[in-house]
């Protein structure tokens, strides 16, 4: 079977790109990677950057090279589908495995500690295993989730990007320094040419022209024989070097000179033609954008330009083939703002222009004999010069002389030095005067920032959050050998009977795990609940949601007082059952009982609670043998309320 390509530029992106009917023999394949080009899967094409190499291999492989169809905003639009379709699994995936989680933990609330001793002991550590590793499942996915969305995002936002007119500028001005270097390497390869043509060609001719018409190669002995003392280097040297050591002759360094210049006129011949096409279609895209705001305005001295909030007084407008390029603006250090970052512009106001001149106006150049002054003539002030050096120096006004500028060399070590030229005309600074006050120059306020829109807050992304909190908690180890929680509906069941009222103060003096203080606040979300707990790791686990209007104590009960507490209108309790440590606590409790109150109570249905506890009781209510069967217990308990 035959392989058909397809090949396709796009200028928007400046890539070609590669189709094959068939999968690629190893021979082409070996081709097509070794110029650059990558495989993008799901595109099913090799792609890369223009080249003029690059260029070549697809019209041998495809004969000719047509127009990409799909533009980089429909890729893009592409690329975020599959992102969002990638989100929209790991989502699902990560809501399902938070759901397996929830069925797990519904009846241990997350946090809750493991009760060491406790008949629930191994059971709950099973149980929190698979909680924490479906937590860490479901934490994982939603964050896969939540990268692939960014991504979706992303690549429409970049895209975006790549269109606006301001990016776009930039672009062409980079295109056009990039033409310019190809222009400017081409003219030196033509005038070398015709420094190579002149008549006769002398040696000494010869090395003048390499000393500027660079290049290098190596010499083998094999297509370059010559004998010792001729010096039998073989590797990289430059033209000059092998000119002088006599490994080759003037005619040979011609000959191979105008080769290299000609094939690198050629391949710069290519590289300009294509930086023209894109620079005409970057143009054409500027245009049919509307081009810039800056395109819009007649900028000049002493107005005003806007960039990034803030206002800005124009020095000079910078032009470079008879288009504004930059905006030169007044401040501490002279900036300069590039015209595609220019928002807006005011034209000057009255005297405003005046005023900039005056600011901006440099004092007299003057040349004399100073102290410390370097002397020199002009010609070798003129060979010291160097780019990265002052080539002035400022003298502010003194006692002696007014403002005035003298020329400058390096004085070593980064500094400067004022220079006198003896071979140009002498020109003494100014006499001193009064120092005129700088002209006060106004700008515009900077424009109101507008504050970003509240994000609304998404429930399912502060559940994830809520569940890497209690991931990052941990699992809690407490000792509590004598804990049984009370079943989260019979303790639903005591907070219904307790008939718990708008603000009321609620006591639950053994909290134990937290169940019923759960039961109280769902039943009476406005109740002031307290809670004494005499486990410290248990104390410490109780959620701080369930005691927003009151307080968790970590005391024994028995110890506690009315004047350590208060009073309260209802009281729900499971307390412990061990030797008769429930009728102490029941009794105890009724203490902080408030009149009109009503107490909510479990106790163990023995002799002991039916002769000391049921006299007490307004209801009694023996409840069945298994009603503490899930806590892994029999014990017979009773429901007893009082009402005060």
């Amino acid at each position: 079977m035959t392989t058909t390509f397809d090949a396709t530029y796009d200028p928007a992106d400046d890539k070609l790109r590669l189709r094959a009917s068939s999968r690629l023999d190893a021979e082409t394949y070996a081709k097509v990677k070794a110029a650059g080009f990558g495989w993008a899967p799901k595109q099913d094409l090799f792609y890369a950057v223009w080249t003029p190499a690059r260029e070549d291999l697809l019209v041998e492989l495809a004969s000719e090279i047509g127009d990409e169809e799909t533009s980089p905003a429909d890729r893009a639009a592409q690329r975020a589908d599959r992102f969002s379709a990638y989100q929209g699994k790991r989502a699902a995936d990560a809501e399902q495995a938070r759901k397996s989680v929830s069925a797990i933990a519904d009846g241990i609330p997350l946090g809750q500690p493991i009760l060491v001793g406790h008949h629930s002991e191994r059971h709950a550590r099973r149980d929190a295993e698979k909680i924490e590793s479906g937590m860490r499942k479901a934490t994982k996915l939603w964050d896969t989730s939540q990268y692939w969305q960014d991504r979706a995002a992303s690549a429409i936002a970049h895209a975006r990007y790549l269109e606006q007119p301001a990016v776009r500028a930039r672009r062409i001005k980079k295109l056009e320094a990039e033409l310019r270097g190809y222009q400017r390497d081409t003219d030196k390869a033509e005038k070398a040419l015709k420094l190579w043509a002149v008549e006769p060609l002398t040696l000494e001719r010869a090395m003048a022209i390499v000393n500027v018409n660079h290049y290098s190669m190596c010499f083998p002995l094999s297509e370059y024989p010559r004998e010792p003392p001729i010096s039998q280097y073989e590797g990289q040297q430059s033209f000059w070097s092998a000119l002088q050591d006599g490994i080759i002759t003037a005619e040979q360094a011609r000959t191979l000179a105008v080769a290299m210049n000609q094939r690198g006129i050629a391949h710069r011949a290519r590289w300009i033609a294509h930086l023209e096409n894109r620079l005409a279609y970057e143009r054409a895209m500027l245009g049919e954008s509307g081009g810039l705001k800056a395109d819009k305005f007649d900028l000049q001295p002493g107005g005003q330009v806007l960039r990034r909030g803030h206002w800005h007084v124009i020095v000079k407008v910078n032009r470079s083939a008879g288009a504004v390029r930059s905006v030169t603006v007044l401040g501490h250090f002279a900036a300069t703002i590039a015209v595609e970052d220019i928002a807006d512009y005011r034209a000057p106001a009255e005297g405003v222009t005046e005023k900039v001149k005056a600011a901006t106006k440099l004092p007299p150049m003057c040349n004399y004999p100073g102290e410390g002054f370097r002397t020199m003539t002009r010609a070798e002030w003129e060979h010291r010069k160097m780019s990265d050096m002052p080539q002035a120096i400022r003298h502010k006004a003194s006692e002696k002389h007014g403002a005035h500028r003298t020329r400058a060399t390096s004085g070593g070590a980064w500094t400067t030095v004022a220079v006198y030229l003896t071979d140009v005309k002498r020109a003494d600074p100014p006499t001193p005067s009064a120092p005129e006050p700088a002209p006060q120059i106004e700008t515009l306020p900077p424009e109101p920032s507008t504050p970003p829109a509240p994000q609304a807050i998404d429930p399912v992304a502060e559940d994830f959050a809520a569940l890497k909190a209690t991931l990052k908690a941990g699992v809690k180890i407490a000792v509590a050998p004598q804990l049984f929680p009370t079943p989260p509906a019979l303790a639903a069941r005591m907070a219904t009977f307790a008939g718990i009222e708008y603000k009321d103060r609620v006591l639950e003096p053994s909290a134990g795990t937290g169940n019923l203080l759960r039961a109280i606040v769902d039943a009476e979300p406005t109740a002031s609940v307290h809670a004494v707990e005499i486990n410290r790791a248990l104390c410490d686990a109780l959620p701080a949601s369930l005691l927003a209007a009151g307080e968790a104590l970590c005391q024994d009960f028995l110890t506690c007082t009315t004047e350590q507490l208060g009073h309260f209108n209802r009281i729900v309790m499971n307390p412990p059952f061990a030797d008769g440590a429930d009728v102490k606590h029941i009794k105890h409790a009724l203490h902080f009982l408030e009149r009109d109150g009503r107490l909510v109570a479990l106790c163990a249905a023995g002799p002991r609670q039916q002769a000391e506890l049921r006299p007490l009781a307004t209801t009694w209510e023996e409840l069945p043998e298994d009603t503490f069967a899930s806590q892994g217990t029999s014990v017979r308990a009773a429901l007893m309320t009082v009402q005060r």
